[in-house]
Parts: C-alpha cells; structure tokens; sequence
C-alpha cells in the first residue's frame, strides 16, 4: 500500500514545477542493469551530486536492483524478442531525486527474502527499502489497454530544506 508520503513524493516527482527529468529506454536483458548503473550515475553527476558519494551509491545501487528484478521477473515477450525497460530519474531541487523502472508486466512487486543466510537471490526489494527514503509501484496504461507498472523510489535530497509531511 502507497503511504501518504510516497503519494505526496510521487506527484511532486511527476507533476513538480522546475523538476527535471531525464529518460532512457533499454533492453530487457542482462546488460540493462550496467546501462541504468551509467544513466543514473551520469544523471547525479549533472545534478552535482557524486561529491555526496553515499547518497549517490544508494540511488545507484536501487536502480539497480530495481532494473534486475524487472529483468529477471518482468518479461513478458519471449526469448529473443525485443522488449525494453524504461528509466527516468527525476530531480526537484532542494527536496528529492526519484527513479524509476517501468516494464510490460503487470504483475505487482513482491518481497520475497529467503531465510537463509546463504541465499544468493530474493532480496532486492528489501534492499530498496532499507536504501531509498520511499518506494511505490504505479500502474503503467498502455495506448491497447494493456497494463504494465512502474517502480519509483524516492531520495530526500542532500540538499532538501524541506519535504511534506505525512499525515
């Protein structure tokens, strides 16, 4: 469920006056999750954050994680048909910088962490818990009525003077 928080993040993120946006289509493949780990990083640095090295690995490290997963999970065309994945990062100055992930599948995220300490997979959503500020998924119409989603996670802004408050 969407907190009041993540839905106030997310209309300042899609609808904020002065945010710039920044989008790239990829492939659904294995190679997505480095492109993604370039476009984010190329996005912080025009955005002046790498000097804020543990601020810009977290928003990294979640678009990765995030662009793995729908890798991984979200595919809905066969093996050897292009399908892509779109990223967008968002910044609104001075609050936050967002990402997001959107593919073809409708089906909803699921945090599915193994018990096990030697589990080597399962884990990502519970990643961007622990590493964004907020994260929420998003239906994703398309123009023949298919559905797909998207994933966007949230980053109070090193610079933030101010976020909205939760209710």
């Amino acid at each position: 469920m969407t907190s009041m928080m993540d839905r106030q993040l997310l209309a300042m993120a899609t609808d904020g006056v002065g945010a710039e946006h920044a989008k790239l289509a990829v492939e659904c493949e294995a190679e997505a999750v480095r492109k993604a780990r370039d476009f984010a990083r190329g996005q912080l640095a025009t955005w002046g954050f790498l000097k804020c090295s543990d601020f810009s690995e977290r928003v990294v490290l979640v678009m990765s994680e995030l662009v793995t997963n729908a890798v991984q999970h979200a595919r809905t065309r066969p093996p050897g048909e292009n399908e892509s994945i779109d990223i967008a990062t968002v910044l609104m100055p001075d609050h936050i910088v967002g990402v997001l992930v959107a593919d073809n599948s409708p089906r909803a995220p699921l945090c599915s962490a193994k018990d096990s300490a030697e589990a080597t997979h399962g884990r990502g959503l519970l990643l961007v818990s622990a590493l964004a500020d907020g994260w929420t998924a998003v239906p994703r119409p398309f123009p023949d009525g298919a559905q797909g989603k998207g994933i966007w996670a949230f980053f109070q802004s090193p610079t933030a003077h101010a976020l909205p408050q939760s209710a």
